[in-house]
């Protein structure tokens, strides 16, 4: 699936992650571009680095699940609840935040299925900037989670007393925290496996010549982040982002699945947020009812296509069908 989103959208670089929700087991973790592990020598640093656990980024509308957990957790909102989104265009200090189409009023559950980003402002403003930043870092951002891989960074998360006025309505969707394609994993899985952040692993056992094991690794519960009942209830409204939402792409017939797409955009060396440079990503799991595994899809500046929806949700759709 990377190879084949490399050959469509040429992108600088892409990683899938794919995870056991209910264990933290990492089932698959790729990067393009590659090498060839026999020529490791004669391959340049920034090559061999792992991707997924090394790199940072802006994920964009992803992101919006945090913020729908903390809302629902906290009993802030109700799935049908409603706000105004003040038809695309809505002032944050002294900035327009836009929609990437206007929209009236929409319920909570619209919110997300739309991936609107005033309405998810006005639910954060409700939320309040250290409950929401509360929330992230129990999810697992900036902070390492402690996979059995070298190189893995804690990205980004600004403390809320460091916040701007503007940072209300950058955060919640996405802006101002540097995250990596693992975190995405584990954040997701949050949802499949019933609110319980679980740490990543690769190695089940190290056995011995003889093909007896002489060390085993077991499921880590880190965190519990959210309860089973906010989890059932994201889980519902992230197959509505597939079934009615930005995520159609990542529908599979006859199989439940649940997932947010986002589209991110990069900043320039001047500082501005770009008009040409994206980040595309899809998080999902599937099957709704019973998750075998959780899918995080990244993929750096795609042309001429960006939209998360486009780019990855097809690559999610394809993984999730060929495992399960």
């Amino acid at each position: 699936e990377l190879d084949r989103i490399v050959e469509k959208f040429h992108p600088k670089s892409a990683s899938i992650v794919v995870m056991n929700p209910l264990t933290g087991g990492i089932l698959a973790l790729a990067n393009r571009p590659t090498y060839d592990l026999n020529r490791a020598a004669q391959t340049e640093d920034k090559i061999r680095r792992n991707r997924a656990i090394t790199d940072l980024f802006e994920p964009g509308s992803v992101f919006k699940v945090i913020t729908a957990s903390a809302a629902l957790e906290e009993s802030i909102v109700e799935v049908e609840d409603r706000f105004f989104c003040e038809n695309g265009a809505y002032r944050i200090a002294n900035h327009l935040l836009h929609d990437h189409r206007p929209h009236g009023w929409l319920t909570f559950r619209e919110i997300i299925e739309q991936s609107s980003n005033i309405g998810v402002t006005k639910v954060a403003q409700k939320i309040g900037k250290g409950l929401l930043y509360k929330y992230i870092k129990k999810f697992g951002f900036g902070g390492k989670l402690g996979i059995d891989l070298p190189g893995e960074v804690s990205g980004i998360v600004k403390e809320s007393s460091r916040w701007s006025e503007l940072s209300i309505g950058a955060v919640p969707f996405g802006q101002e925290v540097g995250v990596t394609v693992l975190q995405l994993a584990s954040a997701i899985s949050v949802i499949a496996n019933q609110g319980r952040l679980m740490k990543p692993y690769v190695v089940c056992e190290i056995r011995d010549e003889e093909g007896v094991p002489v060390k085993q690794f077991y499921p880590e519960v880190l965190t519990r982040v959210i309860s089973a009942e906010t989890a059932l209830k994201l889980k519902e409204i992230l197959v509505g982002v597939i079934e009615n939402g930005t995520g159609r792409l990542a529908r599979i017939e006859g199989l439940p699945v649940a997932g947010k797409t986002g589209t991110a955009q990069k900043i320039e060396s001047n500082g501005r947020y770009s008009h040409r440079k994206f980040i595309a990503s899809f998080i999902g799991f599937a099957p709704v009812d019973n998750p075998k595994i959780a899918v995080a899809v990244v993929v750096d500046e795609p042309q001429p296509v960006y939209y998360g929806g486009v780019v990855c949700a097809p690559a999610f759709k394809n993984i999730c069908s060929d495992v399960l």
